[in-house]
């Protein structure tokens, strides 16, 4: 299996086996991000335990043998004889720790205060939020103890594109597949072998044994432990739209102190939603979240909620994702340009490089309607207004005059830069209105250009 990316990550780690000192490293991000192979490819001459959950005898049974031809009395025997008889070690799912046996966190942070030898252990985990309280709480004994914490995050887009591309598949087709799975290795190499888009959706999440359709729960429910219907309830009331605190409350029906509690959780500890702030926005009140993770914004959205149909009517909800999966994708597609808007001024297809980046909503004058503006940034001196278009038409001058109405409803006193990006390009003429030549358009194949160093071909 070909191994993509991580090069800034292989060039950190390959320089932390050069340092002859005592070294303890976390590792940790959510499960398929491909943190195990990561430390064997660079690690490939470590010693390498997995810690499953049996109980805490036999664990120690078979990690002595994987070291030590007999079976050590307890832990800090093991510890000790492990740590000071290799130069590199790998524990992999440490946090299991935490359901074997949770008297190994004082044990092993006695044996690593105590130890002379130049070790490099690394200790990694799936669950985000287990192995931030057992490293970076101030109570825990291993608090402290790691010189560095490595949180390992899927591809971004252009990286899945590369991945993606070296197995056939062109601009629109990685677009419409990283909306779905994301930046997850695992994820994407069950999309080495192409095929139609419909046809991956089928077998992947909607089939009897699909091996996608519980991912979410395989996740999720081992992270959140006995408060995941909690947690599964506020990441279904989000779905794929960004929705403010008052409408999650009412959605699922819990009071506002606990949905703050999940919210607040969700957001900081496990990484999964983020907040999205109102620019240009006279008041700071009012923020909106999203999931952020691209596979979970789709699993929620077409698979947790639709559980009842895709048991009993698997066509009905794999025709209902599909009907809707280029409204889901334009969600998508403008985190998309977000995250390349540095690469469109580098390409100088837009003026200047905004200091932050967000999106913009109101409500329209005299009215109870509200507006949005899919993307914008903002620098001392300008404003960046970006309307995304992911469909399978050519944008008409109806749109662009509908986007200029939301940017007239803008009352800035900075330059407004305006700009439009279509899927599908332009219809003839759409701009030979006078009122529409300040506006900068620009259409996939400038988005392909620009993002990679070379044109994306489609292998065959």
């Amino acid at each position: 299996m070909k191994f993509f990316d991580r090069v800034k990550e292989k060039e950190f780690l390959a320089k932390l086996r050069q340092k002859s000192e005592k070294q303890m490293i976390v590792v940790y991000g959510r499960r398929r991000i491909g943190k195990t192979m990561l430390l064997k490819h660079v690690f490939h001459d470590a010693k390498y335990l997995f810690v499953d959950t049996r109980s805490k005898e036999t664990l120690l049974k078979d990690f002595s043998g994987q070291i030590f031809d007999g079976v050590f009395g307890n832990w800090e025997a093991f510890f000790k004889h492990l740590l000071s008889n290799n130069g590199i070690v790998i524990i992999d799912e440490f946090q299991n720790f935490l359901r074997v046996d949770n008297s190994v966190f004082s044990i092993l942070q006695k044996v690593w205060d105590d130890l002379d030898s130049n070790v490099l252990l690394i200790l990694c985990g799936s669950y985000v939020g287990m192995m931030k309280h057992i490293f970076l709480d101030y109570k825990e004994p291993l608090f402290g103890r790691s010189a560095y914490q490595i949180n390992l995050k899927e591809f971004d887009f252009i990286e899945t594109a590369k991945m993606l591309n070296s197995f056939g598949y062109d601009t629109d087709e990685i677009i419409d597949r990283y909306s779905v799975f994301g930046g997850i290795p695992k994820y994407l190499w069950y999309l080495k072998n192409k095929e139609d888009f419909k046809t991956q959706l089928q077998n992947l999440f909607f089939d009897e044994l699909a091996p996608l359709r519980e991912e979410g729960k395989n996740l999720l429910i081992g992270e959140f432990g006995s408060e995941h219907r909690g947690y599964f309830s506020i990441l279904e009331k989000i779905g794929c739209f960004d929705k403010e605190i008052g409408e999650i409350v009412d959605k699922t029906g819990m009071e506002r102190t606990k949905v703050m509690k999940y919210i607040s959780e969700l957001a900081d500890y496990y990484g999964i939603i983020e907040k999205v702030e109102n620019k240009l926005g006279a008041s700071k009140r009012g923020i909106r979240y999203r999931i952020k993770d691209n596979f979970l914004n789709f699993w929620f959205k077409y698979i947790y909620s639709n559980q009842d149909k895709i048991e009993f009517n698997p066509e009905y909800a794999f025709n209902f994702a599909v009907k809707n999966i280029n409204e889901f994708t334009g969600r998508i597609f403008e985190e998309i340009i977000k995250s390349v808007i540095p690469n469109l001024f580098k390409a100088g297809l837009i003026p200047f490089l905004p200091e932050t980046i967000g999106k913009h909503w109101g409500k329209i004058p005299h009215s109870k309607e509200v507006y949005e503006i899919d993307i914008v940034g903002e620098s001392k001196d300008a404003v960046l207004l970006i309307e995304c278009k992911w469909r399978n038409k050519k944008t008409s001058r109806k749109d662009i005059d509908h986007f200029l109405n939301k940017c007239n409803y803008i009352n800035d006193k900075r330059k407004l830069v305006k700009v439009f990006i279509s899927k599908s390009g332009f219809e003839n003429n759409v701009f030979s209105d006078k009122n529409f030549l300040d506006i900068i358009k620009i259409d996939i194949k400038e988005i392909e250009k620009v993002i990679f160093e070379h044109k994306l071909t489609t292998h065959q």
